[in-house]
This record gives structure tokens, sequence and C-alpha cells, in this order.
């Protein structure tokens, strides 16, 4: 049964919906083209730093979060309901305790809260929470629902005073970001100079393992790898590294996320996509998944604390290089 979205995400693109663009991280033109998805977005790979990145990509890819509130509560109202959990709780949970062991008290900003639901898990510690989300539909929901402080806006619309925040978080959301380091620029100006930035995104060499294994199958064109329409920014450890130090921050950790083990509800029922489905519907997925996470830490380990091609995300924990 087709999912009930409730973005505004299209199968196609043409090209008057996109734009070029030179590499986000060194400004440079030269690329080799890896992959192409919905039509006519492309991946490609910057030849002088590496960088993976969407060319051309959309304009304004935040806009496919700007659905109708009244599709996106329908999506997850369970939950709002306090009748399901959502299924990227357990993840966000694992997030919070490595956030706390850092900070366990101070001013705590979410840079794109979406419908609140990672923001939500962090209530109840000693953290005053602050959200940020340029979405009207989706900042009203969290308003609405989870009674957090969450402005409609861009980070640099925000107005948040030099210096304020302990945390700042970015939950898989970065790779949303056209311009990444105008707004670390931004983050930097805001965050305290002993507080701390959480980043997790996807990891850019896992979609290539995937890639490579859609190729040998014959399967590269008949589902997105790189979720190319929303994901403009597709980061390696190195390049993470490198976007963050040009940036003005020092690495303090990298290490690996837990797998998210995606609900299958939706293709069953056309919605529901957003609560834990049993482990009986989609076992071999999720015992996957969980293969590959496990193989994933080994190989981080075997290469000196690196995360390599079979961990599907990267988590950062960064500061001001003051």
């Amino acid at each position: 049964m087709d999912y009930d979205k409730g973005g505004m995400q299209k199968d196609i693109y043409i090209e008057y919906e996109t734009e070029y663009t030179t590499c986000p991280l060194c400004g440079e033109n030269r690329f080799n083209k890896l992959h192409t998805e919905r039509g006519i977005l492309g991946v490609v790979r910057c030849l002088a730093c590496k960088l993976i990145y969407v060319n051309p990509r959309l304009k304004n890819p935040e806009k496919v979060y700007c659905g109708e509130a009244e599709k996106y509560f329908a999506e997850a109202k369970l939950i709002f309901q306090g009748k399901a959990k959502h299924h990227r709780d357990p993840n966000y949970l694992n997030d919070l305790k490595l956030i706390y062991r850092y900070k366990p008290s101070g001013n705590f900003l979410d840079i794109g809260t979406n419908m609140g639901f990672f923001l939500s898990n962090a209530k109840g510690r000693n953290w005053k929470l602050y959200g940020v989300e340029p979405s009207q539909s989706l900042s009203e929901i969290a308003r609405k629902y989870f009674s957090l402080n969450v402005k409609t806006a861009f980070l640099d619309e925000a107005n948040f005073e030099d210096n304020f925040f302990d945390i700042v978080t970015m939950t898989d959301v970065f790779e949303h970001i056209t311009y990444p380091k105008k707004l670390l620029a931004d983050v930097r100006r805001i965050l305290k100079p002993d507080g701390i930035l959480f980043i997790k995104v996807p990891n850019a060499l896992f979609n290539l393992f995937k890639l490579y294994c859609a190729n040998i199958y014959g399967h590269s064109c008949h589902y997105d790898i790189f979720d190319s329409y929303e994901h403009v920014v597709h980061y390696s450890q190195i390049t993470l590294r490198k976007m963050l130090e040009r940036s003005g921050f020092k690495v303090v950790k990298f290490t690996i996320g837990k797998p998210m083990q995606t609900p299958v509800w939706h293709e069953y029922v056309g919605q529901y996509y957003q609560y834990p489905s049993p482990w009986c519907m989609d076992y071999k997925k999720q015992t996957m998944r969980s293969f590959l996470h496990l193989l994933s830490r080994v190989e981080y380990y075997l290469y000196g604390k690196n995360v390599g091609y079979l961990a599907p995300n990267i988590i950062v924990i960064a500061k001001r290089n003051v």
C-alpha cells in the first residue's frame, strides 16, 4: 500500500526545480558523478577535498518539510496521544545519554526540531530546552503536543544571544544543510566557550557500500540510496572533521550510533510509519541492520576508532576552538 507521506517530496524532479552548486566544503567545482536519483538529482564527489554532495540539488530542499500539519499529525497521532512510542526513541535516548556525559545541565538548543520527538525525550533533566525549526507546520506541532519552546525560524533568524548555549544538537539534520559552514558560524557564535556541539549524520561511506551492493544486484535505480531530495551533503568521518575544523571547532569524539530499526506498518496500512513494528514483521532487515552494526563496531576499533563503510551513521562531539 502507498505510504501517505506528510511532506512535499516528489518521485521525479526536473531541471527548473534544481540548481547547480560548488563544493560546500572547499568551493571547488571539479567532481565526478557517483549516482543519480529522482530524475535529475546528482550525487557527486569533489575531486579536491573528497566531500560527497548533491549537484544539481533541489532549490530550497527544506521546503520538503512544509507540508500540511494535519497530515503530519495523522502520521504520528498515537505518539501524541501517548498510545505508542516513536521508532527512533531508543536511538534518541542513547544520543541523550552521550550528551549528558559531557553536559548534564545548561541551556540546550536543538536545531531542526521537526515535530519535537528528539527534544521531548530530553525533558526531565537539568537542561533548559530550546528548539528552532523553519517549518511552520512542524514547529506548531512541537509546541502544541509536546509543549516545547520552539521558534519557527532558521537559526540565523532566531536572534539568540552570543555565548548562550551549553549544548547545541543537530540529530539527522546537518546533512540537510545547503550552506553548512554558514550554519556552523552561527552555532559557534551562540555556543559558550566550554559548550558542546552534538551532530549525528548518515555515514557517506555506508551509502557508498549500499550503492556498490545495489549495482551488483542491478537495483541501484529502484530506490533512494542517498535520499538526495533532502540530504544534500554526505559526510564521512574525514570530511566531517574537515568541515568542523575549518569552521572553528575541534573534535572531541567520533563514535557510531545504533541503527534505526525502521518500521514497516506503512507497507500494509499506508500510515503509522512512526511506530515500532514487531520484529516478526521485518526480521530479515532488522537482523541484518543489527549484524552490520556489530561488524561496524569491530571495523571501528580495528581501524583506530575510525568510522568505516559498515556504520550507518556518524556521531561527533565538538567544541569551539577558542
